[in-house]
């Protein structure tokens, strides 16, 4: 049992991080998300200078960009993997397709879900360029799936899958 534990939470780490690589490279290399994450990121440090400003004295925007980026990882790589580890587990689920496809499609639904969860509007729409993004957030939440299943998800032998015991002669 507590190999099985440390084998999961090896697995876990490994496959938030590797996709969070992962989505940094590939959102860089594209250049409608790279653009738009470059315009995020420039207006949202602006406003945080803004504020910090505002309120008496600039304080430390680059922690609270980080916190920024920490909660994008969290919502894409880590939270949909954590939701199919936890229900895989307690479900049996040993297949590639358990893993890979509930946190791939928890991860490429998560602006979606966030705007349901704020009550927003535009919950029902999407511009091409945030298609993008969820097809990018997809991939990623496929890729941490697969490296957990690879790791952390093959199954155990169950007794009738064991090799007989040796007959004596």
């Amino acid at each position: 049992m507590i190999r099985r534990i440390i084998v999961m939470a090896f697995g876990f780490v490994l496959a938030v991080g590797v996709s969070a690589i992962f989505l940094l490279v590939a959102a860089l290399l594209d250049p409608a998300t790279r653009e738009a994450g470059f315009e995020a990121a420039m207006s949202g440090v602006f406003a945080i200078i803004d504020d910090d400003l505002r309120g008496g004295g600039l304080k430390d925007p680059l922690t609270t960009f980080g916190v920024i980026l920490w909660a994008i990882v969290i919502a894409t790589c880590a939270a949909p993997l954590a939701i199919a580890a936890l229900i895989g587990e307690i479900a049996g689920a040993r297949t590639l397709l358990w893993y890979s496809g509930v946190s791939a499609t928890l991860a490429g639904a998560s602006p979606w879900i966030v705007r349901a969860a704020k009550g927003l509007g535009r919950a029902r729409e999407a511009s091409p360029l945030e298609l993008r993004i969820a097809l990018l957030f997809f991939l990623t939440g496929a890729l941490s799936g697969a490296i957990y299943w690879l790791i952390a998800a093959p199954s155990e032998p169950r007794p009738a899958q064991m090799d007989p015991p040796l007959r004596q002669r």
